[in-house]
């Protein structure tokens, strides 16, 4: 018996329509910026003591002025007066992801940026960590919902909520 075409061009729409909710959604959440009550300096040095103030967390590189290495070469964002990226990492947690998918060290350390706009408005930004960790399983998901975990409670204290 010969499948309809109305079946067929049904299933395939669907399955179109929900990849491109997922992309849009991806899109909109997978790296959030939000906004900081407080100067830019004032929110790098909260970033600055919450991180390590927790058991096993650190910065395993020095902080990256990107603002200034992009001014550097003509290229300064519009709109931007100052970036700066923190590494974040915790040994453990990044032991637990390479020793399951050593391929995952292309997204470690988690990197979180501050940066400020002309109109002098303060956002941090990072990865959801906590989405992400939804497309992975097994010891992989496992991680990262451990550093979703902490990455709130990081926010949470950076942004004084």
């Amino acid at each position: 018996m010969p499948v309809p075409v109305a079946l067929i061009l049904g299933v395939f729409t669907g399955v179109v329509l929900t990849a491109l909710l997922v992309v849009g959604m991806m899109r909109k959440r997978m790296v959030v910026p939000e906004r900081s009550a407080r100067n830019f300096e004032e929110t790098c040095a909260a970033i600055e003591k919450a991180v390590p103030a927790l058991e096993g967390w650190s910065f395993p590189h020095d902080t990256l002025d990107m603002y200034a290495k992009l001014e550097a070469k003509g290229m300064a964002p519009d709109g931007v007066k100052q970036i700066r990226v923190y590494f974040v990492c915790n040994p453990g947690l990044a032991k637990r992801v390479l020793t399951d998918s050593p391929q995952m060290s292309a997204i470690m350390p988690c990197s979180w940026s501050v940066y400020e706009l002309d109109d002098g408005s303060v956002r941090v930004s990072k990865m959801n960590i906590g989405m992400m960790s939804k497309m992975f399983s097994g010891e992989v998901k496992s991680a990262m919902g451990d550093v979703a975990v902490a990455d709130e409670r990081f926010i949470t204290e950076v942004l004084g909520r």
